[in-house]
């Protein structure tokens, strides 16, 4: 089954012990202009599209939009890397809202596991 997006730091602990699809959003309750339930499957599903690209190289990208928001942006997937023994990657999030709204870039590292991708 296909991971849940997340992303805030201070969860990532607790994160790596839960199930991916039970996770919470790792855009909710950051700074800035928040993203509806919409804006949130729109990037989960971009997140999951690229991560399970069989040959998905470094610099790969993957668009996301909601238009019902206006919000829209790209996911970049970094490096490969290796945490806690698993196969991970790095992606990159564009954030972009309506103006007068500033856009926004976040980092995540996803580890793949037997339940799915999880933040690392």
């Amino acid at each position: 089954m296909k991971g849940q997006l997340l992303w805030l730091l201070p969860l990532a602990g607790i994160c790596l012990s839960l199930p991916a699809q039970a996770q919470i959003s790792p855009f909710r309750g950051s700074k800035g202009t928040p993203l509806n339930n919409a804006d949130i499957t729109a990037l989960t599903d971009a997140t999951n599209r690229l991560l399970d690209r069989p040959q998905l190289v470094t610099g790969g990208t993957e668009p996301w939009s909601n238009p019902q928001s206006g919000a829209s942006g790209t996911l970049t997937a970094g490096n490969p890397l290796k945490r806690h023994g698993l196969s991970c990657r790095s992606v990159q999030y564009l954030l972009i809202f309506p103006p007068p709204n500033p856009q926004r870039n976040r980092t995540l590292v996803w580890c793949k596991t037997k339940n799915g991708w999880k933040i690392g």
